[in-house]
């Protein structure tokens, strides 16, 4: 039997991971993985619509630790952020033991983890996420049945094929109105006078190429898309509800000492980047850097939209 402290200390532990995901798209558990919002199409089934509901995944492949978390526990645990890691390291831990001798484990409101027969940890996720704001009142619609029967019969068709002594007529009218409409003049295509004439009608007609300078300018602007696509990781310090708020911070960053802040495109959020990188430690090392020299931005964190 489970003693009753580990599950308060697992829910406490998941409380945290919840309140993380409720404003981020993921969170990384060290030596875990990652949980991350995944959204769900509306479904239409036999007797209800289910609404578009926002699911959570997990992917143990993400184990590059990017200090969310630790930062979360040590500001609500009044605790340093080494404790914090330290705390972390023994709930993952203790975890993985009650895994192997439980098979299967529940954890909190994300979902559960269970071992299979290969000795594999797996995630089952929770049905219904409710800890997320983008889930709140959403419900099933649910749609009486009506029987309905429809009996439509096909139209019968007749046609009726006129008679012998008007298809006569009518080969006698297009007859004439052939020999009317032909004359040697039109059908004489061959004549040297035709031919200059369609000649010079076909060179006249032939469209001129025009070089100009948008094949330079198109490169150009090439390869500026190019360099701005590898700066792929962003040190994230804001994430916003409407584009107004995040222009207006991102505005004053930039007045201050930060003349490379910039907002993302929208996702769920408006996300404010104080800086940039192309490479993942160059970015990790600015937000260690920021987080010690400026209290403003000790929640900062990296985002990468590669």
């Amino acid at each position: 039997m489970v003693p009753f402290a580990y599950f308060c200390e697992v829910e406490k532990f998941c409380q945290h991971i919840e309140k993380l995901l409720a404003q981020h798209d993921y969170v990384v558990v060290p030596n875990l993985g990652g949980f991350v919002v995944q959204i769900q199409s509306a479904r239409i089934l036999s007797d209800h619509i289910a609404p578009p509901l926002s699911t959570i995944g997990f992917n143990p492949l993400m184990l590059h630790a990017d200090g969310l978390l630790a930062i979360e526990i040590a500001r609500s645990e009044q605790i340093s952020y080494r404790m914090a890691m330290e705390y972390i390291e023994k709930q993952v831990e203790s975890l993985k033991i009650k895994i192997q001798s439980k098979r299967k484990i529940q954890f909190g409101d994300l979902g559960a983890f269970y071992m299979n027969n290969t000795e594999n940890i797996l995630f089952t996720p929770s049905v219904k996420v409710e800890f997320l704001p983008q889930n709140f009142e959403l419900t099933n619609l649910y749609i009486s049945q009506k029987e309905k029967q429809i009996r439509s019969e096909k139209p019968k068709i007749t046609i009726t094929l006129p008679s012998t002594r008007v298809f006569k007529y009518a080969s006698v009218a297009m007859l004439a109105i052939g020999l009317f409409c032909i004359s040697p003049t039109i059908n004489d295509m061959r004549r040297p006078d035709n031919a200059d004439i369609l000649t010079s009608a076909f060179y006249n007609s032939t469209p001129k190429t025009v070089v100009s300078n948008t094949v330079a300018t198109t490169e150009s602007n090439k390869e500026e898309a190019i360099q701005e696509e590898q700066n792929n990781f962003h040190v994230i310090v804001a994430s916003l509800p409407n584009q107004s708020t995040a222009d207006k911070f991102c505005d004053e960053l930039t007045a201050k000492d930060f003349p490379a802040a910039h907002v993302l495109p929208p996702g769920k959020t408006y996300r404010v980047a104080i800086q940039s990188f192309s490479k993942r430690d160059k970015a990790i090392e600015f937000m260690e850097n920021l987080r010690k020299t400026d209290k403003r931005f000790e929640t900062a964190w990296v985002f990468c939209n590669k």
